[in-house]
Order: structure tokens, then sequence, then C-alpha cells
């Protein structure tokens, strides 16, 4: 496909959100108020998701067996991941297929904008920031946002919900895989010739709330952080 005909898909795109987000504001005004860098330059990718909120819906998420540093690795890997992503990006076909197809709009400004909503709801009806309340408080704030993004979990980039996207982006993991099978199985990695004929090891068992070495294995090959 000729790049030309790729930039002006990824362009039009681009200027469509520039005018759904700005509105009517001259030279650009509102989005100076709403801190939108991509309105000064347009090559600028959007504003980071604010990592401690981000973190806040992790912990209620993610399996609680991970422990707080698989955890940690596990959203790492989703920033790393969402930072890397090009929205309407020219998808793979099968060979001898005509039609060309795109992946979707970019949703990290959508995710920013839940996170940021969460952070509202939760200082209006519990007086604290997410991060500050229980567990439980989170997963009551985030039913409803949750259900409303429908059935299953689907791709992560297509997620219509934050907290959709870490669970859909964790659970493809090969760390997810091998908590499923209590086995290190380490999906997508290349396990070598001497060792395909023998099963994956079993995983050890966690002690004191904390994963253990053959766990912390595991993360690291899922997350591609050192223990």
């Amino acid at each position: 496909m000729p790049e030309t005909r790729r930039s002006f898909l990824k362009q039009s795109v681009a200027t469509v959100a520039a005018v759904s987000a700005t509105g009517c504001a001259p030279d650009g005004e509102s989005s100076r108020r709403t801190g939108d860098l991509s309105a000064d330059d347009p090559g600028a990718g959007p504003a980071p998701l604010p990592a401690p909120t981000l973190r806040a819906v992790a912990e209620a998420v993610l399996p609680e067996e991970l422990g707080a540093e698989g955890r940690e690795r596990a959203v790492t890997a989703f920033e790393r991941w969402s930072d890397g992503l090009e929205p309407v990006a020219e998808l793979s076909h099968p060979y001898l297929v005509p039609e060309t197809r795109y992946s979707g709009p970019d949703p990290r400004p959508g995710w920013a904008a839940q996170l940021q909503g969460l952070e509202k709801e939760c200082r209006a009806r519990h007086g604290t920031n997410l991060a500050d309340l229980d567990v439980a408080g989170r997963r009551q704030l985030l039913a409803r946002g949750v259900g409303q993004a429908g059935p299953g979990l689907g791709s992560a980039a297509n997620a219509n919900h934050i907290a959709v996207a870490l669970m859909a982006h964790f659970f493809a993991s090969p760390v997810a895989t091998d908590m499923c099978y209590r086995r290190t199985i380490a999906k997508q990695q290349c396990r070598g010739l001497e060792g395909a004929p023998a099963e994956p090891e079993v995983l050890a068992a966690r002690t004191n709330g904390a994963p253990s070495e053959g766990r912390r294995g595991a993360l690291t090959i899922a997350t591609g952080a050192a223990p």
C-alpha cells in the first residue's frame, strides 16, 4: 500500500479527534486548557496514563496471586505496550486476500479520561484518592464501567474500559497461562530442542503472600523485567 494513503488515513483520524476535542475554541485554546500537547505538535502521542490511578485499578482487577511485585511488572508491561500502540495501523491479512483492514482509533485518551473520572468519583463519594480506598470499594466504583464494556475480554486494544484493557492484556500473557495450568509453559518463548520432550515444570507454591522463585521467573518471562 502507498505510504501516502496510510499517512492520509492517520492524519484524518488525528484531525477529527482534534476537532472533536477543541470544539469552536479559537486558536486551539481549549486544547491548551486541557493540556493536550498534540494540539501544538501533531506528531506527539497522547499524555501518559495516570500511573497511581492505573495501579490502583490493577490492584482491584488483576489476580491477587500475582503479589505486589508481579502486579507491578504486569502494569509496567501494559504501559510499555500501550506506549507502542499505533492507531489506524494496517493489519496483516491472509495471502491473496485483497481487502486491507486497519486497527481502530487510539483508545488511550478514553482510558485516561476514565482514570481521571474514577478519581473524581472516588473523591466525591469517599473523600479520598482511589489508591487510598480499600480494594472492595474500588471494585464497586469499577463495576458499572466494566459491566457496560460488554461480555468477554477480547483484545486489549479494543477494550472500551481501562480495567478491561488491563485484564485482557494480562490474561493474554505467558504468566497468565502459567498461572492457569500451574506449569512453567512459557508461552511464546523458545524452550530449545533439548527441553522440548520434557513436560513443563510445576510452579512452586507461594509462601507468605510472595511469589516463589519459580513464579518470579515466570513473571520475568512475561514482562521482560528483571526479578
